[in-house]
């Protein structure tokens, strides 16, 4: 008889394998567009909230100085961003999508919708609810100050 501990064990070893998986599957599509996650995730950000300062921006992607400003570099040699001074506070550079970028966003969250849909589309609506509510609780539990 297994012990709760290493069923426990095994159930993290499933989600870690099963995200494994999926990122491999994701990072092959972000691949085919010559992008990476945190290129999406900072293309994702500016198109849901609108320009924003890059410290900012670094903060909400999970970035580092460095690698914000590496990443920036990048986006804008690709004409999907651009970047403007502050006016008021030279210090302050902002950090704008471009049409470019939004497309770029829209056709790859259509990729990944044919990508993913057909895994998610055997599930039933209550495995589906069933599922995401208890990965948000996971998520939930393992916080900081959850």
């Amino acid at each position: 008889m297994k012990s709760k501990f290493s069923e426990t064990l095994q159930t993290r070893e499933l989600i870690a394998e099963t995200e494994a998986l999926l990122s491999a599957h994701e990072r092959s599509l972000y691949l085919s567009y010559h992008l990476c996650a945190s290129d999406l995730a900072i293309l994702t950000r500016l198109q849901k909230k609108g320009s924003k300062p890059v410290n900012q921006l670094a903060a909400k992607v999970g970035l580092t100085s460095g690698s914000m400003t590496t990443a920036v570099q990048r986006l804008q040699k690709r004409e999907m961003i651009t970047t403007n001074r502050d006016e008021k506070d030279g210090r302050k550079v902002w950090v704008e999508i471009t049409k470019k970028g939004k497309q770029t966003v829209r056709d790859l969250t259509s990729e990944r919708e044919k990508q993913f849909g057909p895994i998610f589309s055997s599930f039933s609506d209550r495995e589906e609810k069933v599922l995401v509510a208890l990965l948000k609780k996971i998520r939930k539990a393992t916080r900081p100050n959850n």
